[in-house]
């Protein structure tokens, strides 16, 4: 027997894309079978995604699934099938679910009823808070990784940026201590957009796309100091400077 939420789903896909009856039952298999097998299995999930009601708890969890090295290639022998399943799932819940927000993530134990402690863990790191952030605090002493800076008493200026961007890690690169820097805003924003970078050594670069670095309070005697360099770093470091900076240096 079908549940309420498969039939939502099932007359959402009718009521409002062109897919043809084969089509739609297969992303609803997608949703309730297969993708859902997956989420339980890899230890993101509790229940079914069918169960899950919140349009953002399902974009974070998405998030979880799409950052497994497994689903990513499950997902590329499949075409991108699973993709446009939960293309498709995420909109019905937000055309029809838009204001329900009953699933905070923002507990870090094992009461979530729908998510794991695992996944939590990933879902704050995105936000850079949670175990990521302390990881990272606890490495950096709470001071800026480049300036020395300390943090505020509440620990809420300096910003938990990740190396490797998050959209481009996997699950285990999103909390990894080494993919991630604790940095005075002015250069999390110049790092995150590519105007600067460090070197194998630490020696930061700049690049010449950024107009009056000085107004940023950005030089080229910025460093990251050698002695918390791990080499862990380096791989991190070297995808930044590769993927993300805009390489006419300054």
């Amino acid at each position: 027997m079908k549940s309420c939420y498969e039939i939502a789903f099932e007359d959402w896909l009718k009521n409002n894309t062109d897919l043809s009856a084969s089509s739609q039952e297969k992303y609803i298999s997608a949703i309730k079978g297969s993708i859902s097998k997956r989420c339980l299995k890899y230890g993101i999930t509790k229940v079914n995604l069918l169960n899950v009601r919140d349009p953002i708890l399902f974009d974070n969890i998405r998030e979880c699934i799409e950052g497994d090295d497994r689903y990513i290639s499950l997902n590329r022998k499949g075409n991108d099938m699973y993709k446009r399943s939960m293309d498709y799932y995420a909109k019905h819940l937000k055309d029809d679910l838009p204001s329900i927000d009953s699933s905070s993530v923002d507990r870090n134990n094992d009461s979530h009823p729908i998510v794991t402690t695992e996944t939590i863990a990933v879902i704050n790191a995105r936000k850079g808070q949670g175990i990521y952030r302390k990881s990272l605090e606890e490495y950096w002493g709470k001071n800026c990784s480049v300036t020395g800076t300390p943090d505020s008493e509440k620990g809420t200026l300096l910003i938990a940026s990740h190396i490797k961007p998050w959209k481009s890690s996997n699950n285990v690169e999103r909390l990894d201590q080494f993919n991630g820097l604790l940095l005075v805003p002015n250069l999390d924003k110049a790092f995150d957009c590519g105007y600067i970078t460090f070197d194998k050594s630490g020696h930061i670069l700049i690049s010449s796309e950024l107009n009056s670095p000085s107004r940023f309070g950005i030089s080229k005697d910025l460093c990251i100091p050698i002695n918390k360099l791990d080499q862990n770093h380096l791989k991190y470091l070297e995808y930044h400077r590769n993927e993300i900076f805009i390489s006419n240096i300054y």
